[in-house]
């Protein structure tokens, strides 16, 4: 290579290099906006809640007795029971369908493995000192699901959040004292 070859060589790489690097703010500035728009199009709480009460099989209940409704401002309930093993399928999968367009960073506590599964979910900023809240438990085993969502305060959020996770085979259980004596015992098997 002569003297001019290696420099139309090097200004060719020079012209290559701006065109990736110009290429590169684009792809970043489209990335952006599109995590922008799919953050903007999460889903709240409570329309988490009204979408999981219209999944196939469950159903908002309005004559139920649940302790831990005792504890939650304005608490709603919608449950499946005993659902067969297509009906588990079905609904199972469109509950997590649902439950993966509520941002991840609202999850306080939860696990799952693939027989039961409890999640607790809350809003980061409170209203008038309550946090909403959306529990959700499913048991395969029992072809349960059950959802439940309201409101509670911030000494129920920290017990929630800090409160120890058990999963052993088909049981999972999250049980949360409050500092006033007040129980969340949350449990599917």
């Amino acid at each position: 290579m002569s003297g001019i070859d290696i420099l139309n060589y090097s200004g060719h790489c020079l012209f290559y290099f701006k065109m990736i690097y110009n290429m590169k703010k684009i792809i970043l500035l489209f990335a952006v906006i599109l995590s922008i728009s799919f953050s903007s199009s999460a889903m709240s709480l409570k329309e988490a809640f009204n979408a999981l009460s219209n999944v196939p099989n469950i159903s908002v209940k309005t004559n139920y007795n649940t302790p831990i409704l005792g504890l939650i401002v304005n608490g709603q309930i919608a449950t499946a029971d005993n659902l067969n093993e297509s009906q588990i399928f079905e609904s199972g999968n469109a509950v997590y369908t649902i439950l993966n367009q509520v941002p991840l960073s609202r999850m306080i506590n939860g696990g799952n493995n693939n027989t039961v599964a409890a999640f607790v979910y809350t809003t980061p900023e409170s209203t008038n000192g309550i946090y909403e809240v959306l529990i959700v438990l499913m048991s395969g085993k029992g072809g349960d699901i059950s959802v439940i969502y309201g409101g509670i305060d911030e000494a129920a959020k920290n017990a929630l959040q800090s409160a120890p996770l058990k999963m052993e085979s088909d049981t999972i259980s999250i049980h949360a004292s409050l500092p006033n004596g007040d129980i969340y015992n949350i449990q599917a098997n």
